[in-house]
């Protein structure tokens, strides 16, 4: 079976083990990484891998400050 790179709100529930309620709660609440298109929620496997990784904290690259 291919793995895909991009899930919906079923193959990501499918896929944690939890149920698409809990994910739109994650989604609602900003607590896990998801893309808006239109008003399709996907989710990237490389980005909910860390996410479970780090315990179900999202990771969020802090801004570059210029070098002087």
């Amino acid at each position: 079976m291919e793995e895909k790179r991009f899930l919906d709100v079923q193959l990501l529930a499918d896929y944690v083990h939890v149920s698409k309620s809990l994910i739109y709660k994650l989604v609602s609440t900003d607590q896990i990484p998801y893309i808006k298109i239109g008003t399709r929620t996907i989710f990237d496997s490389v980005q909910i891998n860390q996410w479970i990784l780090n315990g179900g904290k999202k990771v969020e690259d802090l801004p570059q400050l210029p070098k002087f």
